[in-house]
Formats: structure tokens, sequence, C-alpha cells
């Protein structure tokens, strides 16, 4: 079987599973429809991405092998999508804050008064307990340290962590007293793990409020 051959039938196929789900979704009352809402856009972006052909003739031909090649992608699709974005959202909230564009660009409240950026100094302690889950690739005055969730933990229970001062050869052990009380100066959610750049905390800290309002920039 050729490759246009094999694509005809599984574009057969998919207009088959297609019909299927639409015959579904038009049994079903509307309440039920709203809840199956991202099914629903799952099997539609499926139809359409398989329907354009652009993936190679071995995943093609694959999934000729289903009797509802739409079926079988639209599930594993839509159990690929329960990841925790958390991080992602932390990094979307964190530009915001940092840029400050949407300031010009939506209307701000009149009557809201911003918290001073004195009193919301973030430090590398309430960074990690804010982000429990994540890797953090920072460099500091120290040098680099790498953590993984783990050693993140590990390293607010008072446990030392390795670091170094760009190569190996130079790695040393680095006390958590040195670390915690750190500023966060920059961080930038990439590849699953944030990247930061901390400095010592220059004078005592004022009194402040959660995480959630914000950080300063060193």
């Amino acid at each position: 079987m050729t490759e246009q051959e094999m694509m005809a039938l599984l574009r057969k196929k998919l207009d088959s599973g297609m019909v299927r789900y639409q015959k579904e979704w038009r049994q079903k009352p509307a309440s039920e429809l709203v809840e199956l809402a991202s099914e629903i856009a799952a099997a539609q972006f499926v139809y359409k991405e398989l329907s354009e052909g652009s993936y190679s003739a071995e995943y093609m031909e694959y999934l000729l092998r289903f009797e509802n090649p739409l079926e079988v992608v639209t599930g594993q699709w839509i159990s690929e999508q329960t990841v925790d974005f958390s991080e992602e959202l932390t990094h979307a909230l964190w530009t915001l804050w940092d840029k400050g564009e949407s300031e010009s660009e939506y209307t701000l409240d009149p009557d809201y008064a911003p918290v001073s950026a004195e009193e919301v100094r973030i430090t590398l302690r309430e960074f990690i307990e804010a982000h429990p889950n994540a890797a953090f690739d920072m460099m500091t005055p120290g040098g680099y340290v790498y953590l993984t969730p783990e050693t993140a933990q590990l390293l607010l229970a008072g446990h030392s962590v390795k670091g170094n001062l760009g190569s190996a050869e130079f790695a040393r052990d680095v006390p958590a007293e040195e670390l915690l009380e750190q500023e966060i100066c920059t961080a930038d959610f990439s590849k699953g793990a944030w990247r930061i750049l901390s400095d010592h905390n220059p004078e005592p800290r004022l009194e402040q409020g959660p995480f959630e309002q914000g950080v300063t920039m060193c």
C-alpha cells in the first residue's frame, strides 16, 4: 500500500470516527455537552491534525490497525493533558509583575494602593516554599547551585547543598544559611526549572505580606 493509499484509508476512518462522535454528541443534553467541552475540543483538534496528513507514514500505518483511530488518538491526547501547569502559570504571573506592561494595556483600579516595593522583598527561602515541586538553577554570589525538588526541600530543612564556581572541580558545600536569606533578583521558568539570579540581602527585612503580593528585584 502506497503512502497516498494509506492516507486515503486513514481519512476514511477518521471521517467515520468523527461521524460517530457527532452522533453521540447530538444525543446528549446541553448540560452534559458543557461537561464534555474539553473532550469535544480534543476530538476536533486530533481530527483536523491527522486529516491534514502532516505526520510520518509510520504513524499513519500504525493507526490504520485500529477500527476507530480517531478515538484512540483522542484518548491518548486527553490523557497527556493531565499535566500540572502551576509553574507555567506562576511564570506567567511573574512576567506580568516583572515587565509591568499590562499596566498600560488594561484599566487599573483607582481605589487600590499598591504595596511599596521595599515591603515585598522575596528571599530564596520564600521562593522555594512557594514552589515545592520545582527545580532551581541558580546563579548566586557564591557561584552556581542547582537544586532538584528533593534537594530544595533538604535545603529548607537546613542541609548544605553542592555549588560550584562554574566547574565541577571547584565544587563546594554551600550552607543553608548562606543561601536561604538571599533575595531573588530575577527568575525565569524554562524547561522545567526556575532560572534564578540571587544576591545577599543588603539590609534588615521589613515586615511583609504573603508571597502572592509580589517580589522585589535586587
